[in-house]
């Protein structure tokens, strides 16, 4: 299957620089890894998109640990997204008040390929540079024996398709092409 080669694989560790950084909300793991490409230099500025309106930007930089020099100067958070669909949409906004044309996206292997049909959706002419955190990948060994890892799987494998089928859909309508 496509979809277990491609998430297993280390096609998700783009060395890129880029105007900015995405991380989508999910894990720590995610968090960890965009602060430190932020810091590496990779980017100027970071979204953290899809923060719950409960969390502050003081509770964050707490739990991350970082600097408030940092968090002031080049962190931005996005409160706008629910779902992917809305980090899509809440990264496009942001890339434009930026004028950022490369945005390395931050999010787990497994989301990967869907999030960056959504992102595409809301920006085909920005350039994206995947990267995942090595810490939240999923062991695929016998991927087939774990039922939370198959849920996981085949959950976010359908709502991929899902994103494919819209995102055609969409290319179909704006050519006008009836369907």
């Amino acid at each position: 299957m496509q979809y277990l080669h491609e998430i297993s694989g280390p096609s998700y560790k783009s060395t890129s620089t880029a105007d900015g950084i995405v991380i989508l909300t999910g894990t720590p793991a995610r968090l960890k890894v965009g602060f430190e490409l932020l810091k590496s230099g990779a980017a100027k500025r970071v979204l953290i998109s899809g923060v719950n309106n409960r969390v502050s930007r003081e509770d964050l930089r707490i739990a991350m640990g970082e600097s408030d020099a940092i968090m002031k100067c080049c962190v931005d958070l996005g409160r706008l997204a629910r779902d992917t669909v809305g980090n899509a949409y809440e990264t496009s906004l942001w890339a434009a008040e930026h004028n950022f044309n490369d945005l390395l996206v931050v999010t787990s292997a497994y989301h990967m390929p869907r999030s960056l049909v959504e992102m595409k959706r809301q920006m085909p002419k920005k350039n994206l540079h995947a990267f995942s955190p090595k810490s939240d990948a999923v062991e695929l060994e016998k991927w087939w024996k774990k039922p939370t890892l198959v849920y996981v799987l085949v959950t976010e494998f359908n709502k991929f398709i899902i994103s494919l089928c819209r995102a055609r859909l969409e290319i179909l309508a704006m050519d006008g092409v009836s369907t």
